[in-house]
């Protein structure tokens, strides 16, 4: 008899889990089908999110893992005073910022990740402009600092409520709620002069 390689998904990618508290405990108890349930769950968001922070896919690529690996080595000091999703996007966000300060790093923004394959069906010119749009908006966000640009990646482009990005970064409410505008307003200017 045949062994199945991969094992069937516990649940779909970037569905979010419904109970916290009991993947927690599972996920403490080393049990591998949690660890995957967890992969599963939020790989394509902490993937999206170094992406957007990093600027270049295999630098992502490699966050994700790193994410992953230290959440496994550490749920034991997760206190459940955030939710999970919370925690998870802490971890990315800080690593992410470390990774940017760290001496030595080539800034290297937007490589590919702007690379997108147009719709079949959709309107060349439209598809085109759309396009066009969307690499304006990339690299406006790219340029933004570190502190803006992971407010904006949290908020505008995760859905992430503000208590949660203060959660997640461990900053004041009122510190992201100024951080936010201020990266909007740049945002705007920015994306305003690539447009003129």
């Amino acid at each position: 008899m045949q062994r199945e390689l991969s094992p069937p998904r516990a649940v779909q990618p970037g569905e979010r889990i419904r109970d916290d508290s009991q993947l927690v405990q599972s996920l403490r108890q080393r049990e591998p089908a949690a660890f995957e349930k967890l992969v599963l769950a939020y790989q394509h968001r902490v993937f999206s999110i170094a992406l957007r922070m990093l600027g270049d896919r295999g630098e992502a690529e490699e966050m994700a893992q790193e994410v992953f690996l230290r959440v496994h080595r550490s749920i034991r000091e997760f206190r459940g005073e955030a939710r999970l999703s919370t925690w998870l996007y802490a971890i990315t966000s800080r690593l992410c910022l470390n990774r940017l300060k760290s001496p030595g790093r080539a800034r290297r923004v937007g490589e590919g990740a702007l690379a997108r394959i147009a719709d079949a069906h959709a309107n060349p010119a439209a598809a085109l402009e759309a396009s066009e749009l969307e690499a304006v908006l990339h690299r406006a966000i790219a340029g933004l600092d570190e502190q803006q640009r992971i407010v904006v990646v949290l908020r505008d482009l995760h859905g992430l409520d503000y208590e949660e990005i203060a959660a997640a970064l461990d900053l004041p409410l009122g510190t992201v709620r100024s951080r936010l505008h201020r990266a909007r307003v740049e945002l705007k200017n920015r994306v305003e002069a690539f447009l003129a």
